[in-house]
């Protein structure tokens, strides 16, 4: 394979995470999606050295607190252990019983040195019960580690000194520096000639670098000015005296061993349009050659400088020569098994005495030593797994298809609000009907169809609002309604300048002076008083009037409004009012800040989205268009865009000077439902901040909110998606009035108007990818926060506005902070679609991505037709038997939460100021 070709087969195992500013959820195995779900997670834990599930300690701990129950262990065996009744040893259990026994007991196994003292200074293991001697004796030796092919990974375990520590500190600035948007004083110069150009510029000056492990390297990089990457890459592992056989492991370790950076690189090649302000001429295989001519130069030196007699010889051209070179098995293919010996004999000792197992032979030994190692950590974890989806699963289905509709639009609709999908809505959707019965709510993909590039009066320059997966066509101006610049353009101009010159000697001196007070005035504001600080700021701020230019033809916006109009039903009698709401987050001092953004925009703000939709739809011209696709809009409608803030709960209108007069008083009476709404909403969503007190009255809660968005010491602005782990499809009769914790992405949809299920199969291919992306993303970042996620907040430094280090240089870190996920259920995405099972399963099978998503078991698909519910098992629909009956039904939702911290599951919500007797199931 040539060069080129290892770059593009290693480019598919790093990070898709594109820069902060565009941070976008995404399946963080996507290199495996191809696999099963189970088999996936083993197989990356190996390639990645990361976890596949939570640990064995936590899953026992849930059946302590019975959110697993014997009855899910007891199911799951059931479906996964093979069982012809014929025990695995003479006098020992059956398969299906071992494994119901085994999953049981958390049995601990003390590794190394650990056992060693365990064994030999308690009586943890009785010396006169044979079965230890017995078992010790057949238990199999330890399992050789899996070889590794970098040359670093041999030096370093032959002179203890690890190359990395030389080259990787090096990399790290030079890509940092590279990539860098803007917050360098003094840029890189020659970025724009790519980034090996780039590294040959800077560091192949005479004299070069001073760092004694990179002599020389100048005079090489000289010689090398002309040569490809390819070339570069050749030579390099040459030098290294890396076989070809080994060639395909060793470059994919090689960009594995700072994958995060490595990632940003391919981002920034593939999609530069994601670039917060500037693309960079940034390719893979430039950055391969990078770091490795780094490591010729690092492996050199300390092979150099290492002691005599460290059995490291040295080959033709500086290559590394010796018996010690691994070859056949690579990265991809490492073994992620166990090793046995005597820890294996110890648990397999434990579980033998539990068990009440005779063993009196060396068969029957060797027997029960299989029997346990094959149920080894990792399948006790996945079955233990199975089981704690398995509860979810049935609290949900059951609650969906015991509820029955408690609440519906009293008399005619005064008003319809269209939110986005996001799980986040679904409280506010709930409240908003709590509050005001008249009111009708819909969910839809929080672009609303209109794929834009999307440049505000504000925005240095545009940036696509749609999914990841939709390249956008067309663009979409917000201009001011009088010409001239905007005040906020010149105060941003003026912020940089102060912002660039402060860094310098002299700036700094005159700024500390003129500014220095007036900075503190501000600091002191924000950290002891963030609240007034921020109301403050934003009292004296201005907003002009503006309008949309809309780059889309008639044509074009009548498909836009129709498709949306059709789908979630609201075409069949549009209110005379309709608010349409986009979402986002805005939050102080969080680098994440577009992760809590909606996913459906590409980790954009949705309002301009739902302000470009009002536009089309309040269109005579597309009214008309409407018409003559059978879709009638009443004359006296009026479409309103919104932006919905999750982090503070607030509000904003847009064009509400375009209004007509007709529509005032209702648009007042909307607006006061949404702001209760909101109200509410927040308080339900406090109760998941320790600094909220349990009993929090519901007017504190739109002031708690606010101060957790912009205290510049707060580091869990908006938990975001934390509770994600549900998404249902269909009408909103389905769960309207349904108590779903805050859980569940809502998708309306109407399989009256899609006889041919053409809006489905659309609605799917958008939502399925989308949301099954948040889950697989919180999921990951939780069973391995450091190996998926990013780790802590607390020592992340923000690079170049592309992404988090840790301290002043680490690998850039990719995935969710722990403190975005700490309160997450790692359980799978559970898609409910409102469609007969026949058609569900031909709409997933003509849809590739949707398949190998439901067929890989990446999501849990249930088809929910009339009152029947059955779950995609297996490779078919299975009907789905319910557990319970009886569900909580409560007046309003803070009947169901007051208190409470936890996940909870369903209940009826009758929206009634009634006293109503709560059945206990």
């Amino acid at each position: 394979m040539t060069i080129a070709e290892l770059v593009g087969r290693a480019a598919a195992l790093l990070p898709e995470q594109g820069p902060l500013q565009a941070f976008v959820h995404h399946n963080t195995l996507h290199a495996f999606e191809h696999l099963p779900f189970t088999d996936a997670v083993t197989r990356a834990a190996g390639v990645l050295g990361t976890e596949p599930y939570q640990g064995e300690a936590a899953f026992h701990g849930f059946l302590r607190s019975g959110r697993i129950t014997t009855a899910d262990l007891d199911a799951v065996v059931a479906a996964e252990v093979v069982d012809d009744g014929v025990p695995v040893v003479p006098g020992g259990p059956t398969p299906r019983r071992f494994h119901e026994v085994r999953l049981r007991h958390h049995v601990e196994v003390p590794r190394g040195p650990a056992l060693d003292w365990l064994l030999a200074e308690t009586d943890a293991v009785d010396a006169t019960d044979p079965r230890w001697d017995l078992l010790r004796s057949c238990a199999p030796p330890p399992a050789a580690p899996p070889p590794r092919p970098r040359p670093r990974d041999r030096v370093l375990a032959a002179t203890g000194v690890d190359p990395d520590h030389l080259a990787h500190p090096l990399l790290i600035r030079f890509t940092a520096a590279f990539l860098d948007q803007g917050v360098a004083l003094w840029p890189m110069p020659g970025r724009e000639h790519g980034l090996l150009a780039a590294f040959r510029d800077l560091y192949g000056r005479a004299g070069g670098p001073p760092d004694p492990f990179l002599r020389g390297l100048g005079a090489c990089l000289r010689s090398q000015r002309g040569w490809s990457a390819e070339r570069t890459a050749e030579w390099a592992l040459a030098e290294l005296g890396v076989p070809g056989e080994d060639r395909a492991e060793v470059v994919t370790a090689t960009l594995l061993s700072l994958r995060g950076w490595a990632g940003m690189v391919r981002q920034f090649e593939l999609r530069p349009d994601r670039a917060p302000v500037e693309p960079r001429a940034a390719r893979l295989v430039d950055y391969l050659a990078v770091q490795l001519t780094l490591d010729v130069f690092a492996t050199r030196h300390v092979l150099a400088t290492a002691e005599p007699g460290d059995g490291v010889g040295r080959g033709p051209a500086g290559g590394m020569a010796g018996a010690d070179r691994t070859a056949g098995v690579g990265v991809v293919g490492a073994a992620t098994g166990r090793g046995a010996g005597l820890e294996l004999a110890y648990e397999a000792f434990v579980l033998a005495r539990l068990m009440d197992v005779p063993l009196t032979d060396r068969a029957g030994a060797a027997a029960w030593l299989a029997v346990v190692d094959r149920c080894d950590e990792v399948e006790r974890r996945r079955l233990l797994h199975l089981a704690y989806e398995r509860r979810h699963r049935i609290g949900v289905l059951d609650g969906l298809a015991a509820h029955q509709r408690v609440a519906t639009p009293a008399g005619a609709v005064a008003f319809q609000a269209v939110f986005c999908l996001d799980e986040r809505e679904e409280s506010v959707r709930r409240h908003l009907e709590e509050c005001c019965p008249a009111a009708e709510t819909f969910g839809y993909a929080g672009f609303f169809g209109v794929a834009m590039h999307y440049r505000g009066v504000d925005d240095v320059r545009s940036r696509p609002l749609c999914p990841v997966v939709v390249t956008p066509r067309h663009a979409v101006v917000e201009r001011p309604v009088r010409p001239g610049r905007p005040p906020r353009r010149l105060r941003a101009r003026w912020t940089r300048a102060v912002a660039v010159g402060s860094r310098t000697l002299a700036g700094g001196a005159v700024a500390s002076v003129a500014l220095g007070v007036a900075a503190l005035v501000s600091l002191v504001g924000r950290c002891l008083f963030p609240r007034a600080a921020h109301r403050w700021t934003r009292r004296h701020g201005t907003t002009p009037p503006t309008r949309l230019a809309l780059g889309f033809t008639t044509a074009e916006q009548v498909d836009v409004v129709a498709t949306l109009l059709r789908t979630t039903g609201l075409s069949r009698a549009p209110a005379p009012l309709v608010l349409v709401l986009g979402h986002g987050s805005s939050s102080l001092n969080n680098p994440h800040e577009s992760a809590h953004d909606c996913g459906a925009t590409g980790g954009g703000r949705g309002g301009p989205n739902a302000r470009a939709f009002a536009v089309m739809a309040n269109d005579p011209a597309v009214r008309s268009g409407l018409a003559e696709r059978g879709i009638t809009v009443p004359d006296g409608t009026w479409f309103v865009g919104g932006y919905h803030n999750t982090c503070d709960d607030s509000i904003t209108w847009y064009d509400e000077d375009l209004v007509p007069d007709a529509h005032a008083e209702p648009l007042r009476e909307a607006k006061t439902a949404l702001a209760e709404a909101c109200v509410r909403a927040a308080h339900e969503r406090c109760r998941r901040f320790e600094t909220a007190p349990t009993d929090l009255a519901h007017a504190a809660a739109p002031a708690h909110a606010e101060t957790h968005a912009v205290d510049l010491g707060q580091p869990r602005p908006e938990y975001g998606h934390a509770t994600n782990a549900v998404c249902v499809v269909g009408r909103r009769s389905r769960t309207r009035g349904l108590f779903l914790d805050r859980r569940a992405f809502l998708a309306s949809y109407d399989p009256a108007a899609d006889p041919d299920a053409t809006l489905l199969a659309a609605l799917l291919a958008a939502v399925g990818p989308v949301c099954a992306g948040i889950n697989l993303e919180y999921y990951f970042s939780f069973v391995d926060p450091t190996g998926y996620g990013c780790g802590t907040k607390l020592p992340h430094n923000v690079t170049g506005l592309i992404g988090v280090m840790d301290g002043h240089a680490s690998d850039l870190r990719t995935g969710l902070p722990w403190q975005m996920v700490e309160i997450h259920e790692p359980v799978r995405l559970l898609l409910v679609v409102e469609a007969a099972p026949g058609r569900l399963a031909a709409i997933v099978a003509a849809n590739p991505a949707l398949d190998r998503l439901v067929s890989g078991g990446w999501v849990q698909l249930v088809a929910w037709e009339a009152d029947a519910l059955h779950v995609f098992q297996d490779g078919a629909f299975q009907p789905y038997a319910r557990e319970r009956t009886v569900f909580p039904v409560v007046a309003r939702s803070v009947d169901v939460y007051a208190g409470s911290r936890d996940h909870l599951d369903c209940a009826h919500v009758l929206a009634e100021e009634v006293d109503v007797p709560v059945p206990v199931p």
